[in-house]
């Protein structure tokens, strides 16, 4: 277990640009639903084929978390077929316990598609524009002007001038809304829920503009609804910024290191200085982001501990902050990795 949490650990890149350390770190699920590990996503409900597209995707979503077993979707519909049952419309509040135990999961994902559409709205409007009139281009002694078009040949230059002219547009509007609830087999109860909606509207220009296809916009809003419901069940991957401090010497050399990635060097040169000048605080505080980028939490919470007693400053607090809450969440996140149940009351 300790590799598997080891592997979930800060991964880091460093932007010379920004003078700044992104760390890579892995958070816990907003609900604790690692007790149950074999999952079924069933086909929504919805329009049309909405609610299987919305299926489709979600069970994608948690089989590339790598968190839960997932029973795949063929096999789901074999073992429906067996039973007579169509891939919607089987589940419900008084048949999901049995339903579940027919396939042999801990919970099923079900869940309904609240609106799925597309809409055009076409008009005209005003719009500037380089019109040809028919007129070429002269030089100073009243000489058309040649240049050499898009195969090569030399032709006369167009001369254009800028006019209003109407332009026909379509606004292509579309909406995605989706919620979905986690039901535990064992005893019935919603564990984790939730809903979102993902909208997109853009102008086009038919004459010159491609227009998107309607089928592949609902998708793409399918995808990024569904994206932000996989961190409420299992643990995500997230990139945060902790921005250097700079100061003398010593700790400007420092974040050279580190931004070349030789943090070992970076933390030698940190640790000499507050040896040195234990009134420091710059060296502390970029010392604490060095301990976190190494996972070494309690020495990192120290090192901004140190550092803000030093020097009341925002940027200090705000890392001491964020290093408390991340020891928060690494004591739920290991015990998510291990599978353990934690006491939290069925969601309403």
């Amino acid at each position: 277990m300790r590799a598997a949490i080891l592997l979930l650990l800060a991964g880091l890149f460093i932007s010379s640009c920004t003078k700044s350390a992104m760390i890579e770190i892995t958070r816990p699920a907003e609900y604790n639903v690692s007790d149950l590990k074999r999952l079924a996503v069933v086909n929504f409900n919805g329009p049309g084929n909405s609610g299987e597209i919305a299926a489709d995707k979600f069970a994608n979503q948690l089989w590339s978390t790598n968190y839960f077993s997932l029973l795949e979707r063929k096999e789901l519909q074999k073992i429906l077929e067996e039973h007579a049952l169509q891939m919607s419309g089987v589940v419900n509040d008084s048949t999901i316990v049995e339903f579940g135990k027919i396939l042999g999961v801990d919970a099923l994902i079900v869940g309904s598609v609240t609106s799925y559409q597309v809409e055009d709205k076409k008009g005209k409007e005003k719009v500037k524009e380089q019109v040809w009139k028919g007129e070429y281009e002269k030089d100073e002694n009243g000489k058309f002007i040649y240049e050499k078009n898009a195969f090569g040949k030399k032709e006369k230059k167009k001369k254009y001038r800028e006019e209003l002219v109407d332009k026909e547009f379509v606004n292509r509007e579309a909406a995605v809304g989706l919620s979905f609830r986690m039901v535990s087999i064992q005893t019935a109860e919603i564990r984790a829920s939730g809903s979102q909606t993902e909208s997109f509207s853009h102008k086009y220009y038919p004459q010159s503009d491609n227009i998107p296809a309607k089928e592949a916009l609902l998708s793409d809003l399918t995808e990024q609804a569904i994206k932000k419901f996989i961190p409420m069940i299992s643990p995500y991957k997230v990139t945060v910024s902790r921005k250097f401090e700079k100061g003398n010497e010593a700790v400007n050399a420092g974040i050279s290191m580190a931004q070349n990635n030789l943090w070992d060097k970076a933390t030698f040169i940190w640790e000499k200085e507050v040896q040195n000048d234990p009134g420091n605080a710059a060296a502390y505080y970029n010392l604490g982001i060095a301990y976190e980028v190494a996972g070494d939490l309690d020495r990192a919470e120290q090192a901004f501990d140190a550092a803000l007693k030093i020097k009341n400053k925002e940027l200090y607090m705000q890392a001491l902050a964020q290093i408390r809450q991340r020891k928060i969440e690494q004591q739920k996140l290991q015990q998510q990795l291990r599978h353990e149940p934690a006491q939290q009351e069925p969601v309403e």
